[in-house]
């Protein structure tokens, strides 16, 4: 006994302080927002994210709409639209903090998922994130809206507070995870869950509130002012440390110098602490180009040129390729799936 408390105990000190930091907030959050608990919806006379809570329905399109309905979908979910707005802005100034630190939905996920073993996680995090990821989006704002499907037929702030709630044994939990949505959903939520790597694949490719807040992450990026996952090029060694360890998949290597992509990172920090060059920081750009030097004779180090967003070079002659076998399989396993999810909601609606 006293063997596992010591081996338990050294695993979490090998944990970089900001993760456990990390982790613990996104523990407190679920204790809050899901299970038995749900302290912070039952303030809204809920048990889960829907209603008055929901963010992911009020800037839908159906046809006819009106703007008097639009103001209608507003006034029902009145506290997660100023919610969605808070998160946007902040992520604006700050960086994915919502995602990362604080979302129940997605934080349950890869909790559940950094605790089991990586010999059976599906890896997507070398799949054209983007390309799917606004894909998806306009077909969840657009194409189901006007076959008549329901937002609610695929959406993990539904399925993951009543799976916790089955957990614990509510009838209304068990109830949907035994139903036909419900069982799809909940190979949703393992598939890209808790057997993808890192647990994030639903927050990168379905998740219409991280795709939005990737877009304003990746506008937010481009101000010096505002406190973004930024990369010094002249300290960057080209070790790819950081593109192993980013849970989104975010890092890329451009003549062998990291390069985050903002539309997919989620400032979780993993990449800060991975470096071990202080290359890559959460941080605003340099203020002072040219720092100026405060005593004769002392040598002044060049302040860091942070950079968040950077312009690709022109890609070089077409050379032989090498087919990733491994992304291939994972590529066919996500088309695959999405067509049938896609199928099978329309087949439920």
């Amino acid at each position: 006994m006293n063997a596992l408390t010591a081996k338990l105990t050294e695993k979490i000190r090998s944990v970089p302080k900001i993760q456990r930091y990390r982790y613990f907030w996104i523990a407190v959050s679920c204790a809050m927002f899901l299970g038995p608990l749900a302290v912070l919806p039952g303030l809204a006379g809920n048990t889960d994210l829907c209603g008055k809570l929901c963010m992911r329905r009020f800037y839908l399109y159906f046809p006819g709409m009106s703007w008097d309905d639009l103001f209608m979908h507003v006034s029902v979910a009145l506290i997660g639209v100023v919610a969605f707005f808070v998160i946007i802005t902040f992520t604006f100034f700050f960086g994915r903090i919502w995602c990362s630190f604080i979302c129940p939905v997605g934080g349950f996920s890869e909790l559940v998922s950094r605790m089991l073993g990586d010999r059976w996680k599906i890896e997507y995090r070398g799949l054209p994130q983007v390309q799917i990821r606004y894909g998806y989006l306009a077909v969840y704002m657009g194409l189901l809206p006007l076959l008549g499907v329901s937002a609610c037929t695929l959406c993990n702030f539904i399925t993951v507070p009543r799976f916790v709630e089955a957990l614990s044994g509510g009838f209304v939990g068990l109830a949907f995870i035994f139903s036909t949505v419900g069982l799809v959903n909940l190979s949703l939520l393992f598939l890209l869950g808790f057997f993808a790597s890192k647990g994030r694949a639903y927050c990168q490719f379905l998740c219409p509130i991280g795709a939005i807040d990737g877009l304003v992450n990746r506008l937010g990026a481009k101000f010096r002012f505002t406190h973004h996952i930024r990369v010094d090029k002249q300290r960057c060694t080209g070790c790819t440390e950081c593109a192993k360890k980013c849970m989104c998949g975010a890092i890329k290597m451009v003549d062998k110098v990291a390069v985050v992509d903002q539309f997919s990172c989620m400032s979780c920090h993993d990449c800060v602490d991975a470096c071990d060059w202080n290359a890559i920081e959460w941080t605003t750009a340099p203020r002072n180009k040219t720092p100026k030097r405060v005593k004769r004779g002392i040598q002044i180090h060049p302040e860091p040129q942070w950079q968040a967003v950077v312009r690709m070079r022109p890609k070089p002659a077409p050379t032989a390729r090498v087919i990733h076998w491994g992304r291939v399989v994972n590529g066919v396993i996500v088309a695959g799936f999405s067509v049938f999810l896609f199928a099978t909601a329309v087949w439920l609606h």
